[in-house]
């Protein structure tokens, strides 16, 4: 019975991991940050677990069926998980939507934010913390034997490291947070069935036979410290230790985090693996100390207390190696899939090794604490009280380590200060209750040389700055670097031979060429590019906010805006905007403008109770990857932020394309689409980003000329080295109204089923793109010129224009022009100089836009020789598809496209003049010749992208039901 008790109770664990890696979610959008989010997370259920075991420590006693009564816990917890989900939705939604709310200011809102956060959440986890007490008091009482206590700890505590991964991996990717949340309650339901029926069916608890007591008696219980007349502290004392460890477990936990993201990168997955390691060594801690029982438990406990402490300072002494193993494992692993899984696997192995040997002695204590005080109260009440003040010890280490010792002390600090901690409880209470210890030099020899080395070792600031989880890397670069950790990153500003740039937990967030003689490219660019794109919408004066300074060059080039009137800029990390000084004068308006104002605060909470409407709201938060990011791209995001719009005004999104992939990407823009009515891409020209401007408006830069009147934005495109319309309407995509087909089965990113947040991770890693970008860029027949002809005419001109601007290479025209001229007669297919010169040439042409190839020398001359016969018939059949196309006249152009199927091996034509072929059958408006080139050639065309290939079949199937319709 004792094992299947032991099974059931690590279910319970598994259900409670599922909890916390659930609510943490949840949380992560409403408080605004993610280590917000996971600090009020672990302090909420570790208080609640407090309360609960507090609370069952006093009714143990007087209940005489205690796994009946832990039947009753779990059916409450249980309930509890159904409704969590809609009572979050109730309480967020009368925060965010309550007059009374933004009426709070930001003190009165965070705390209004807080114990909503904590109503909701609090109670369940009070439930969950009541279980231990009962259970441990039920099966101690049936079976008499101590070692039950430390397998309860064990069981409880393996299934809560798996708990968290599976809900990682398996549960919240697959299911979503509100069916997960089901999941976890159905475990409880389940045990709570179970526990009932054994609650009635076995006698009550308490036994009537006083001889049974001793009779049941185990060798193994024996108490060896009152065998043998040893001292011990006082009754009272062993409470505070509880506490004390419990407060130096989560110090440890929260530095780890901070380390090991650095080491790991810092997405949600990393983080429930880091979560899963160190409750793993807490379980095995738990089940070894029930083997030593027979042994002095004072020694035992205080000889745990040290080597915990010391291993924790062994993750400072040897932390180069780990970064040295994660910097090999880049170059080990291939970037597919199947890499991924091994590589998850070796960053799980490397927390284990990081994070179990500490916890594992630090899953020793609380079983050796609890088995002192119930052999010295010869009862079962310390339970719930060693539980409840171990609890209590542990909220004060989630948020004093996260939200004051790392500020104030750095990481290595933080983990010197709880390293000595646990330290000092092991030395003092062997020193002042063992004699042999007391007296003993080789003892004070070994304890000098385990703490001596933290005075001197220090965290290298290259090496855990170097974001070696993402690409191998140089681990000591020769520059210059500045480390600090705050209270929600450790940011680093770093300065080499050729640029400045910034790092938030090792990864590079901005940077900055040191040349300022060339043009900016680089992040800077894209920074510039999210100020100037959304300017150049603007012709009237308007207020703009900035959610993230950041390096301070996108609120710098903003402010450069004569018409700019007034500009809030939010910033979570105050020690960004310290070290973003680095990149001052560079960056000075983001500093000295009267027109900008700073705010260290939660956005959201920021705006809430600012109570203002913008003219212009920019978001440029991290890669999608990085937990809590991805929240920020989600619906229920856009449709808080979207409250503090003013009508006809513009919310404008950087996202990268590197690094992630066409679903997330999709998932994004359709979370902006179902937001807002009018969504416009643009590419960041030179650079793999995209910047998006959203309105309840159509989206057109109407004011891009006053970029060439304007003298203060003439000085400053001059500056920056770039043309006044490097940023206008040439760098256009795509409108989410264009693709709505597309994303009519395609899911909006949420909160509540995170798609980015848990598949982004993997993008990252096996480097894929967001195609979307070459869909609508690299193309002579367009996609949006079929999609809405009316919208891409008014931006036609300005992409010619920048086309005509960028042919530049008079020495090709030369090269291409002296073969032609030497063409008489009729060319062979196969002459090496013709297979040149037709590569070249179909390269080069596609530079020269459509409508100014009439004007065009090579172009008219080809054209020339293809009506003299003189060029191979391929190339000829090809030259007219083109030449009809760029007349607009597609329904000839589509039978040629027919002609050209017939008589060649479509399937060995590229890219471009695919789709040029399938967009001159839909504009012909010929469903069938599409589907003949997707079948033929287009399907299995690797340099076609998936997404492509997505939009040419959802056309093919919309475009054949509109015909049907008609006829």
């Amino acid at each position: 019975m004792n094992v299947l008790v032991y099974i059931l109770f690590a279910l319970s664990g598994f259900a409670g991991l599922i909890y916390e890696g659930s609510w943490a979610r949840y949380l992560k959008l409403f408080l605004g940050h993610s280590s917000y989010g996971q600090v009020l997370t672990l302090c909420i259920y570790m208080g609640g677990l407090a309360i609960g075991s507090f609370v069952a420590g006093k009714l143990v006693e007087k209940v005489r069926r205690p796994l009946l009564g832990y039947a009753a816990v779990e059916l409450a917890i249980g309930i509890g998980g159904v409704v969590y989900h809609p009572l979050y939705n109730f309480l967020t939604g009368i925060f965010f939507d309550s007059d009374l709310t933004s009426g709070l200011g930001f003190t009165g809102a965070e705390i209004a934010k807080v114990v909503l956060a904590t109503g909701s959440t609090l109670p369940i986890a009070i439930a969950v913390g009541m279980t231990f007490p009962f259970i441990a008091a039920g099966l101690m009482r049936k079976s008499g034997a101590e070692l039950s206590l430390p397998m309860l700890y064990f069981t409880n505590s393996l299934g809560s490291a798996i708990g968290i991964l599976f809900t990682s991996y398996m549960l919240i990717p697959e299911l979503g947070n509100h069916a997960t949340l089901c999941v976890a309650a159905s475990i409880n339901f389940l045990l709570a069935a179970v526990f009932g029926f054994i609650g009635f069916a076995t006698s009550p608890n308490k036994e009537d036979d006083e001889d049974s007591e001793a009779s049941d008696v185990e060798p193994e219980n024996l108490d060896y410290v009152a065998e043998h007349k040893l001292p011990m502290p006082p009754k009272s004392t062993w409470f505070w230790i509880a506490g004390i460890t419990g407060l130096t477990s989560f110090v440890y936990e929260i530095v780890w985090i901070r380390l090991l993201s650095l080491l790991m990168g810092s997405s949600s997955h990393s983080f429930d693996q880091m979560l899963s390691a160190f409750i793993l060594g807490l379980a095995i801690g738990s089940a070894v100390s029930g083997k030593l029982l027979k042994k002095d438990s004072l020694v035992v406990l205080s000889l745990a207390q040290i080597f915990m402490a010391f291993f924790a300072l062994c993750t400072l002494y040897f932390h180069q190696p780990f970064w040295g193993m994660m910097n090999e494992a880049n170059q080990i692993f291939n970037t597919t899939s199947d890499g991924y899984i091994c590589w998850s696997l070796f960053k799980y192995a490397l927390s284990v090794l990081w994070m179990v040997p500490t916890s594992f002695f630090a899953g020793m204590t609380l079983p050796l604490i609890t088995l002192i005080l119930t052999r010295a109260f010869k009862s079962e009440a310390p339970i719930g009280k060693v539980y409840g003040w171990n609890t209590l010890g542990s909220i004060l280490g989630s948020a004093g380590g996260g939200l004051l010792l790392l500020p104030l002390l750095q990481l290595k600090g933080a983990l010197v200060l709880a390293a000595g901690l646990d330290f000092a409880i092991g030395f003092v209470l062997l020193v002042v209750y063992r004699k042999k210890f007391r007296y003993s030099v080789p003892f004070y020899l070994v304890a000098l040389f385990m703490v001596l080395p933290s005075v001197f070792v220090n965290f290298d600031p290259h090496l855990i700055t170097s974001g070696a989880f993402r690409a191998y890397k140089n681990l000591h670069p020769d520059e210059k670097i500045i480390v600090r950790d705050g209270k929600t990153a450790t940011i680093s500003f770093h300065e080499s031979d050729v640029h400045f740039y910034v790092k938030t937990n090792g990864k590079a967030h901005a940077s900055m060429s040191k040349d300022r003689n060339h043009p900016i490219e680089g992040d800077e660019l894209t920074q510039a590019a999210t100020a100037f794109m959304p300017m150049a919408v603007k012709t009237e004066p308007y207020d703009a906010a900035m959610v993230g300074f950041g390096s301070g060059m996108g609120a710098h080039y903003l402010l450069a805006d004569p018409l700019l009137k007034d500009f809030d800029c939010v910033e979570i990390e105050e020690e960004m905007m310290d070290l973003a000084k680095g990149f001052y004068p560079w960056n000075s308006r983001g500093y000295d403008d009267p027109r900008i104002h700073i705010f260290i605060d939660d956005a959201q909470t920021f705006f809430l109770t600012n109570r203002r409407k913008y003219d212009l709201m920019i978001s440029v938060p991290s890669n999608p990857w990085v937990s809590g990011v991805a929240s920020l791209f989600s619906h229920e995001f856009y449709k808080r932020m979207r409250n503090y719009i003013k009508p006809g005004g513009l919310w404008v999104q950087w996202i990268q394309t590197y690094e992630f992939n066409d679903q997330l990407f999709l998932n994004i823009l359709k979370a902006l689409d179902v937001t807002f009515p009018y969504v416009s891409l643009y590419k960041a020209p030179e650079e793999p980003d995209i910047i998006i401007i959203a309105s309840d408006e159509p989206v057109y830069q109407k004011g891009i000329g006053r970029f060439h009147t304007d003298p203060v934005l003439i000085e400053e495109f001059k500056r920056i080295h770039r043309d006044p319309d490097f940023f206008g309407e040439q760098n256009f995509l795509f409108t989410s109204k264009m693709v709505r087909p597309m994303m009519e089965h395609i899911a909006p990113n949420s909160i509540f089923t995170p798609m980015v947040d848990n598949k982004a991770e993997e993008a990252r890693f096996v480097h894929s793109n967001a195609r979307i970008v070459e869909v609508f860029d690299s193309c002579e027949v367009c996609w949006p010129e079929y999609l809405d002809s009316a919208d891409y005419a008014l931006r036609r001109e300005a992409r010619v224009k920048a086309m005509l601007a960028n042919d530049k290479d008079p020495y090709r025209k030369l090269g291409l022009m002296a073969y032609l001229n030497t063409i008489d007669t009729t060319v062979v297919e196969t002459a090496p100089q013709w297979k040149k010169f037709r590569e070249e040439y179909i390269e080069w042409v596609r530079g020269v836009p459509m409508e100014a190839r009439d004007t065009n020398e090579v172009y008219v001359k080809v054209r020339e020789l293809v009506n003299a016969g003189f060029l191979p018939m391929s190339f000829i059949d090809e030259f007219n598809i083109l030449e009809v196309a760029r007349l607009k006249n597609y329904p000839v152009a589509a039978r040629l496209v027919a002609d050209f199927y017939e008589k060649y091996e479509i399937k060995e034509m590229d890219e471009i003049f695919l789709r040029n072929a399938v967009l001159c059958a839909f504009l012909a408006k010929e469903p069938e010749l599409a589907n003949e080139l997707y079948k033929e050639a287009i399907h299995h065309h690797e340099d076609i992208s998936a997404v492509e290939k997505l939009m040419i079949e959802r056309e093919i199937v919309r475009l054949r039901r509109e015909l049907a319709t008609k006829k």
